[in-house]
């Protein structure tokens, strides 16, 4: 970013990331499904204009900006997997109600995440089953408090598929509120919606949780067999699945709010309060975070790549040993990342009375009024993100949309008449 209301440009093409993809990626590709194939080609178009663009001009100077697309990838794709992220964010923090949220992550014991990997539908099952655990601690917890009427949890979970050692690692991080909602019937059409605060669990309540879900999980991977890879990129996969290099993550100490048992590990010790905003939105972006920060990438004198993690020690690669590490983390097909339960889920009778009203969209000076996107704009992510606001020209006027090219032939045109 330049200086204050001043932008550049973004450059994918001198990305670390994308520079080691470049490298690794010929080598590779010959093995890979068609699906991240497709992943793989949008990255490498990734915030390249003449794929398509965006033309943007200033209303007062007439001075033209061109806005490549960007590919939306739900695999490695630094930028687009942080503005999901930040998205993510920013609409939690404005929807969700202000009471305190609680973070329980759930992880997996190696022996069953790569049955996970190759039949999504169990880690689905095993969410449905941790929500519905800790709901029904919740209501037993109010009960204790003397409440009678029927209650009803609410709850978002972010499903991650790798580890902060650019591992395949299927897990949960589930967005718990410290409450739940009456549902008693003011009419016949309408409810109540009144909150009812829990507190939080001790040691030996998330225990229980846990050994509740595992009783509940067990005959879903008594009836699977055991899962071998079928082709080489399954076989990538269960690489994968290890520590690179075999390097064992330093010993840390014993928490609280933690349960181990049958190799999976429960955590909910993570918490936020009702009336931290910024702390929610921080704990939705972690959750909704890609796999791969550019930052912690470097590129060794010898033509390696280095990259350090979050936690553990760093780790070097070849190019294309770091693509084949990259591709084995892209989420199944027809999965969803972010999922909504109980009273968050968008059809919930709950809803608009738990939730907080959605902010309303900016007046529009055309007469004809467009439908409110569910995303938000690039400008308005810049301008959280960063602080700058792209939207506003150098000469202090206001910019404005001309024309979107949007197929490659059309970008091509519109750039050899430019001069670029």
């Amino acid at each position: 970013m330049g200086g204050a209301g001043e932008e550049r440009r973004r450059a994918p093409e001198q990305s670390l990331v994308r520079r080691a993809f470049d490298e690794g990626w010929p080598a590779v590709c010959g093995w890979v499904p068609k699906r991240v194939r497709r992943e793989a080609e949008a990255y490498q178009r990734c915030g390249e204009v003449r794929y398509g663009l965006v033309e943007v001009a200033c209303e007062d100077c007439e001075t033209a900006r061109l806005v490549a697309f960007s590919c939306k990838g739900r695999g490695w794709c630094p930028s687009c997997t942080n503005r999901r992220a930040v998205e993510t964010g920013v609409r939690l923090a404005a929807l969700l109600p202000h009471v305190g949220h609680r973070q329980w992550t759930l992880s997996l014991p190696f022996t069953l995440r790569f049955q996970v990997v190759k039949k999504p539908v169990l880690l689905k099952r095993l969410e449905v089953r941790l929500v519905r655990a800790v709901w029904r601690w919740q209501r037993r917890e109010a009960r204790r408090q003397g409440v009678t009427a029927p209650l009803r949890g609410g709850a978002v979970v972010f499903t991650q598929w790798f580890g902060s050692m650019l591992q395949l690692t299927p897990h949960l991080h589930v967005l718990v509120p410290e409450a739940q909602w009456t549902t008693k019937p003011l009419e016949a059409t309408s409810f109540s919606g009144e909150a009812v605060e829990v507190a939080p669990p001790t040691d030996d309540d998330v225990a229980a949780v846990l050994a509740r879900v595992l009783r509940q999980a067990k005959k879903d991977f008594a009836e699977e067999d055991a899962a071998w890879p079928e082709d080489e990129y399954e076989k990538g996969q269960r690489e994968s699945l290890q520590r690179p290099l075999a390097l064992e993550l330093p010993p840390t100490a014993r928490r609280r709010r933690v349960a181990v048992a049958h190799g999976f590990s429960l955590h909910a010790d993570t918490w936020v309060h009702g009336n931290d905003r910024q702390g929610l939105e921080r704990l939705a972006r972690y959750g909704a975070r890609g796999p791969v920060a550019e930052t912690r990438l470097r590129r060794l004198e010898d033509g390696r790549y280095e990259y350090l993690p979050k936690k553990g020690v760093s780790f070097v690669v070849s190019a294309e040993q770091l693509v084949r590490r990259l591709v084995s983390l892209v989420p199944p097909a027809k999965t969803h990342l972010t999922s909504f339960h109980g009273v968050y889920a968008p059809h919930a009778a709950l809803r608009p009375l738990v939730t907080a009203p959605p902010p309303k969209p900016a007046p529009v000076s055309s007469k004809k009024r467009r439908r409110p996107s569910r995303r938000l704009d690039w400008a308005s992510l810049h301008q959280h993100t960063f602080g700058t606001d792209v939207l506003r020209c150098p000469c202090g006027g206001r910019r404005r949309i001309i024309a979107i090219h949007s197929t490659r032939k059309a970008a091509e045109e519109r750039l050899t008449q430019l001069g670029h």
